[in-house]
């Protein structure tokens, strides 16, 4: 994905033009503001369409197998690399539980994010990595991916049952849910330490915007449902006993006038 606008050049270039820009580099397309799921799905093929699985198979095959370093929203990267924010509050996590890090993994395919950064946490004391997915991704997660920290889990509560994670990971996976904030007020009220928020956009519209997304052919064909968030009201369950620790901008760009960010939530109240 791009690298931000230089500011000198977003103010210079006229919106329409960026947009179109936008379009050709990053190719992901986002439309509409729907008034319910329902309605986004009825407008796009969903997130569980064939391709999209057989694409996430075939890039952790290809990463487990050394035909690439790693992936990304199935797309294959050959020289090592890592989202400095987010592995800096993975770190952070790590210190403050002794060098040891229990985390899930919200959303996280066949474990892509670890896959990323696994090189740079081998001086931890411990690391546990548990992905909580679909359960399709869950059953070929267990039966070709499940190796040293990496578990996979088809519930929080499961997860929790065996793992007991202390932070939680949601990296560019609450656009994409059917209810985000009932999942962010489930996470709240639980007994997590930290709560990583990555690669989400927001409007600065007072309300939630949501979109339907469309996927360049040159990644795979599909469409689903996007969401793009209102800050506040995305972080309301947060707003009694926690606090934003860190906040990052990400790589991710978009059509439409939003703005993509990280956050680091740490708990400080009962």
């Amino acid at each position: 994905m791009n690298a931000a606008w230089p500011k000198k050049l977003k103010h210079a270039v006229p919106a329409p033009l960026r947009r179109w820009l936008l379009r050709r580099w990053h190719g992901a397309i986002f439309s509409g503001d729907f008034s319910s799921w329902a309605a986004a799905r009825r407008a796009s093929g969903g997130y569980d369409a064939e391709v999209i699985f057989e694409r996430t198979l075939a890039a952790a095959r290809a990463v487990r197998d050394g035909h690439a370093t790693w992936e990304r929203d199935t797309v294959l990267f050959h020289a090592p690399a890592v989202h400095q924010p987010l592995l800096d509050a993975l770190r952070v996590s790590a210190a403050a539980a002794g060098g040891r890090l229990s985390l899930l993994d919200f959303g996280g395919a066949l474990g892509s994010t670890w896959g990323q950064h696994r090189a740079w946490l081998t001086d931890l004391a411990e690391v546990r990595w548990s992905v909580v997915e679909q359960p399709r991704l869950v059953e070929v997660g267990r039966r070709e991916f499940a190796a040293g920290p990496l578990r996979f889990h088809e519930t929080i509560d499961a997860c929790c049952a065996t793992e007991k994670p202390d932070v939680v990971l949601l990296s560019a996976v609450l656009p994409y849910l059917e209810e985000p904030h009932a999942l962010l007020r489930d996470i709240a009220r639980r007994g997590f330490s930290r709560v990583i928020i990555d690669r989400t956009g927001f409007v600065g519209r007072g309300r939630d915007r949501l979109t339907v997304q469309r996927v360049p052919s040159s990644i795979y064909r599909a469409s689903y449902p996007c969401w793009f968030f209102d800050r506040e009201k995305l972080l309301q369950p947060f707003a009694v006993g926690w606090r934003v620790a860190a906040e990052w901008p990400t790589f991710d760009r978009a059509d439409i006038a939003a703005d993509y960010r990280g956050l680091l939530l740490d708990k400080i109240g009962p």
